[in-house]
């Protein structure tokens, strides 16, 4: 069967795929795999003209190096319910076009941040993932796939994709060396630039009382407002939430130290 291009073979039984024998359909252009046992992919190197993979409802857990090699002229894949935590090794599918990912396990935002390597997505989906509860996960997608056009079914406005730019574009982690001569400041420090501030960005699992949740990627920042005169730092003000303007982080170990230089604006 050398010229055939559509092969459905769902709920089969399919543990492993290199039993297919791919290399027999070398015009092959989409294959449905979904409702089967797979748990590893492999074996599709041998049907290098594939534009379309479904492989939803299988118990797939995490993909490997060679799991997509040589899938260069892919431009859809379903990937949904299974067991994926991780999205790593997604990098050779350079014309890949439409992801979805509904109903795995991702949790992590840093994960998303893995899909960079899809210059040409413009369309997934990550409906009832964990990672998908969260606020920043649409925003993070808009902001770091400039030719995706929609999440999750929902088209991405001109407006949502400025406001994107414009929210990660203030507060971009960075990394800086500074001579601050402050208490509790190391000379080296992880954090977020913005307005003259660069302050220590700790890891934080528990709300510090007064301060609002803003995650950044895979960190978590406490942040809040202070007013700073020459000689004394006010109390934080938790009643307004951070401006540009007026910022300080907190040191999990004591929350009642603040991070600062001078130079912010009143």
């Amino acid at each position: 069967m050398p010229k055939l291009e559509v092969l459905h073979l769902g709920y089969n039984g399919i543990s492993n795929l290199n039993l297919l024998q791919l290399f027999r359909l070398p015009n092959l252009k989409s294959l449905f795999l979904q409702g089967n046992d797979i748990v590893n992919v492999e074996g599709l190197n041998q049907a290098k003209e594939l534009r379309e993979l479904v492989l939803d409802r299988n118990k797939i857990k995490c993909l490997s190096e060679t799991s997509f090699v040589d899938q260069w002229n892919l431009l859809e894949l379903h990937i949904e319910e299974n067991r994926l935590k991780s999205l790593s090794n997604f990098h050779p599918l350079q014309k890949l076009q439409r992801l979805y990912l509904g109903m795995n396990r991702i949790q992590d935002l840093a994960e998303l941040e893995k899909l960079e390597c899809l210059p040409a997505l413009k369309e997934m989906s990550l409906t009832n993932n964990p990672v998908a509860r969260r606020l920043m996960h649409r925003p993070l997608l808009v902001f770091r796939q400039p030719n995706l056009l929609s999440i999750d079914g929902i088209p991405i406005s001109a407006e949502e994709r400025a406001k994107a730019d414009m929210y990660f574009l203030d507060y971009q982690p960075v990394e800086q060396t500074t001579s601050s001569n402050l208490p509790g400041i190391s000379n080296k420090l992880h954090g977020v630039a913005h307005s003259g501030l660069v302050s220590q960005v700790p890891q934080q699992s528990n709300p510090i009382r007064g301060a609002t949740n803003l995650p950044l990627g895979a960190n978590q920042t406490w942040y809040g407002n202070y007013r700073e005169s020459d000689g004394d730092t006010k109390k934080p003000d938790s009643n307004k939430k951070a401006t540009r303007e007026r910022n300080f982080y907190l040191d999990p170990q004591n929350s009642s130290r603040q991070l600062y230089t001078r130079g912010i604006s009143d």
